[in-house]
């Protein structure tokens, strides 16, 4: 009776470990919900700058199309904030032949913030949309909407913000990546880190093929690719050009229940939106991150089930 009695306990335990050692459910990328002052300049900029495809979202509101999300909008009377003093730096899309598209971008007048430049095997530039979003373009090999790229006081933080609630594993760990300046650093300041060849300290996570790049927020002289007066603050995202980004899961009941358990800041609670046809809840991550958790499909169904 006794080993009968020790089998069960040792399965309870093993039960517990599993349950407790489940992983989270990995969000899917929905949406870039952008502010705008005049959506039919917006959709025409997208559509023909960067291949997105005008559609009635839901029926009911003008979006566009990105072929692993989509971009909503809202109207706004006047010009939204769009310097990024915020934890989204940027959205970005794939170049081929990244010379002659960067003529082509020069003859379609378009507002060039960064010219373009070499990086790796490829090109990279910067480029606003109307409302002065930012907006990357570089060498991917095709010309799909594939990221975000963020600002963060912790890089190692922000990437566990979303594996322990959205459940995308960090690409790597705070053990693996430890902030190479400061207290216990390898150099003694940022310029002594890139004059050793190094360009960034970052850190990243992904889902749908959608590359959520992290950067440290940009409040020093000398990183390499922020050629621009110094961030020293990040301010809350929300009115800005880019508003927020959004994920997806099949049914938010749960997940609302368990981020709430967990502690994650609920910035709106479940809510039918009728102006987009969804229900969705908003979060906040780190660095005043404003995250929507939408209930849908992934997009487009079929393609990763």
């Amino acid at each position: 009776m006794r080993a009968l009695c020790l089998v069960v306990v040792s399965l309870i335990g093993i039960m517990s470990v599993s349950i407790g050692a489940q992983e989270v459910e990995k969000a899917r990328f929905h949406h870039v919900h952008l502010n705008v002052t005049d959506p039919e300049k917006s959709i025409e900029f997208y559509k023909t700058i960067l291949s997105a495809e005008p559609i009635k979202f839901r029926g009911v509101s003008d979006a566009l199309y990105m072929g692993r999300a989509f971009i909503l909008m809202n109207k706004v009377d006047k010009a939204p904030p769009a310097w990024p003093n915020t934890s989204i730096w940027h959205i970005g899309w794939g170049g081929v032949d990244m010379e002659s598209e960067y003529k082509w971008l020069q003859s379609m007048n378009v507002d060039i913030i960064v010219p373009l430049y070499p990086l790796g095997r490829g090109f990279v530039t910067y480029i606003r949309d109307p409302d002065e979003a930012w907006v990357e373009v570089n060498t991917q090999g095709h010309h799909r909407f594939s990221h975000v790229h963020l600002f963060a006081t912790d890089v190692n933080e922000m990437g566990k913000w979303f594996g322990d609630h959205l459940g995308m594993k960090p690409r790597r760990t705070a053990e693996e990546n430890p902030k190479p300046v400061g207290p216990g650093g390898k150099f003694n300041t940022w310029n002594d880190f890139h004059a050793a060849g190094n360009r960034s300290w970052s850190n990243g996570v992904s889902t749908d093929e959608v590359n959520i790049g992290i950067y440290p927020i940009p409040n020093y002289d000398t990183p390499p690719w922020w050629p621009f007066e110094k961030v020293m603050k990040l301010e809350p995202q929300k009115g800005h050009a880019i508003d927020h980004i959004a994920f997806s899961y099949r049914d938010i009941d749960p997940v609302f229940d368990r981020m709430k358990k967990a502690g994650v800041e609920i910035v709106e609670p479940i809510t039918k939106r009728e102006k987009f046809g969804i229900r969705s809840f908003f979060i906040e991550g780190p660095d005043g991150l404003l995250v929507e958790i939408v209930e849908a499909k992934p997009v487009p169904e079929g393609i990763w089930d």
